[in-house]
């Protein structure tokens, strides 16, 4: 199925700000309000009890009978988000609140984010260099102090092991704790502050270096120069390259993918990329290694990789193998009325003439006819035509090495299904991050403005990869470098 919106952290770049504006100009008074003047408390309440009741009315899981405990889960996280919210009294007090309740529910497509423009958070703190999680551990990345060093490991701060830290500080607030691909995607957040008052900076911490020796060093926090971001941007995927295919050997061919969730002229690069594969077919089917990097790649639809998958290994080997793999699995829709409303505006946004439009009118209007009898879902069963037998195992058999990042998740991970269909395929890098299998996410903004709660709208039932899975990958890389030119040369070694 066909992913139709971007997720999570994709949709944050079209997000408003809600009533008050970046400006906080109240209406009925006609002037500016501070930000001393905002009771984040009551807000953060408000919006954490808005959060939790209408995760009730449309979540899946409310009714999913393979998910008895989300009820208790749900509760759980809002008494957590709560117990923080009654004690907010800044925005990052409000923004722990509203992170502490979607990380109680442990899933990156549920739960709620803030909203809050710059103009409310504090400037970022640091110690004087900054980290990233490699493997099973955390090292400097960047070091602007004389006595830390690029590739330094943390062993522990404040006489607390840096695994313990990061479960107590990051994770409460971060990602999901048991996902390998979470450590990779938000250990570096242990070394910088971001002014959450529920967390008091580290004093000092003990560092181990590549010989062996250890030494210690008490930590001096202050704010973080704005050229320090730049001097980031490798840390945490590397480089950023343009969708295209691209050989920087001549026996190496590169397939970058960095979105599956292209805009107008990515799309446009998608299809250049799709006929230069097709011209150029008989060459990579004679080069040592065909590259699929999906560095900086947070999903979008699964088409993208779909059509990559079938233009490289064939399109009735791929067509088969998925079906194959997926024969089972059904979509249920949560049939609430804010889901069926939504589904509906999905619809009149499309082009009639949209391959996509008539699949969509008829689950919204599946929706809507099961909203109207009471069901709480509308159950789409996957078409029963099989495809036929391939004469032949396909005759793409160069070595594919698929080079996976941290956060690598929804239809990120649809492309990993796909790609390791077939046996010529390697994943390198690092653990994926993993899906619930609810999914399809829309937002709807919580009664401050300043936050958004997430809301699956189906859920999948006998989905092969089950929830909480990840890809381990056969070639872990913990090296500090991610660029395109240190995976080039790892990749030339293999």
């Amino acid at each position: 199925m066909k992913r139709l919106t971007l997720y999570l952290s994709l949709i944050f770049t079209a997000l408003n700000f809600g009533p008050f504006g970046v400006n906080l100009c109240r209406a009925d008074e006609g002037r500016t309000v501070t930000h001393s003047e905002i009771n984040w408390s009551e807000l953060a309440i408000k919006d954490v009890e808005a959060a939790y009741q209408l995760s009730v009315i449309n979540h899946p899981g409310m009714h999913d009978v393979r998910n008895p405990g989300f009820a208790k889960q749900l509760e759980k996280a809002k008494q957590e988000g709560l117990k923080l919210a009654v004690k907010a009294h800044s925005s990052q007090g409000f923004a722990a609140a509203i992170a502490r309740f979607r990380t109680v529910l442990q899933d990156g497509h549920a739960g709620a984010i803030d909203t809050l423009p710059s103009e409310l958070k504090p400037q970022r703190s640091w110690p004087g260099f900054s980290t990233v999680w490699r493997g099973d551990a955390l090292k400097v990345y960047y070091s602007e102090l004389d006595t830390v060093a690029k590739g330094d490991k943390l062993v522990s701060c404040d006489n607390t092991a840096i695994n313990t830290l990061l479960v107590e500080r990051v994770f409460r607030y971060y990602g999901e704790v048991e996902q390998p691909g979470s450590w990779w995607n938000h250990g570096w957040r242990l070394t910088i502050d971001d002014g959450n008052p529920f967390l008091s900076p580290l004093e000092s911490c003990t560092f181990e270096k590549a010989d062996g020796s250890v030494y210690s060093l008490k930590l001096n926090w202050r704010i973080r120069p704005d050229d320090v971001s730049g001097k980031l941007k490798h840390a945490y995927n590397g480089d950023k390259l343009p969708i295209e295919l691209n050989w920087p050997l001549k026996d190496i061919a590169w397939i970058s993918m960095p979105t599956y969730a292209p805009n107008e002229q990515q799309q446009a690069d998608y299809q250049t990329m799709l006929s230069a594969i097709e011209q150029q077919h008989d060459k990579l089917m004679q080069a040592k290694a065909v590259v699929l990097d999906l560095r900086h790649n947070q999903g979008g639809s699964s088409m993208w990789s779909e059509q990559i998958a079938s233009a490289l290994w064939g399109s009735e080997q791929f067509k088969y193998g998925r079906y194959e793999l997926h024969k089972n699995t059904q979509v249920w829709w949560r049939a609430s009325k804010g889901n069926t409303d939504y589904f509906g505006d999905v619809v009149a946004s499309y082009d009639k003439a949209s391959p996509w439009y008539q699949w969509l009118k008829t689950t919204h209007e599946s929706m809507q006819a099961a909203y109207e009898k009471g069901e709480h879902f509308y159950v789409e069963i996957p078409a029963a035509e099989q495809p036929a037998l391939p004469k032949n195992a396909s005759k793409f058999t160069t070595p594919v090495y698929v080079i996976v990042p941290g956060q690598c998740a929804s239809a990120c991970l649809d492309a990993l299904d796909s790609f390791k269909l077939f046996a010529n395929t390697q994943l390198v890098g690092a653990p994926s991050s993993t899906d619930s299998t609810y999914m399809e996410v829309r937002l709807e903004t919580l009664p401050s403005g300043f936050a958004k709660v997430i809301l699956p709208i189906k859920v999948y039932v006998n989905r092969p990869r089950e929830k909480g899975f990840y890809y381990q990958p056969d070639i872990q890389l913990n090296e500090l470098e991610w660029t395109t030119q240190a995976l080039v040369k790892m990749i030339a070694e293999l």
